[in-house]
């Protein structure tokens, strides 16, 4: 995975800035790109499965996810892993 500096923007209008993102890219052999990911969250910011997000890397490329799943752990219940997958390419 490797790790970028990402802006998400939520389909509610909260904004997420300067979040530490760890993403993979994918391209099979249709040639076609895949890519996901995760970030972690405060657990207060009350992300749901499948919830729809766009995020700007510090790279400038752009692009649409959605959440994979979410996973709370016990022993940080401030914070949630938030797991995503891209929702087509970034540009």
């Amino acid at each position: 995975m490797t790790s970028y500096v990402a802006r998400i923007e939520r389909a509610n209008g909260r904004l997420l800035d300067q979040i530490e993102v760890r993403m993979t890219m994918n391209e099979p052999a249709s040639g076609r790109r895949s890519w996901a990911g995760e970030f972690v969250s405060r657990s207060a910011d009350g992300f749901q499965p499948s919830e729809r997000f766009s995020l700007t890397l510090n790279t400038g490329q752009k692009g649409t996810a959605s959440v994979s799943r979410t996973l709370l752990d016990s022993r940080t219940p401030d914070t949630t892993v938030i797991e995503f997958t891209g929702a087509g390419p970034l540009s």
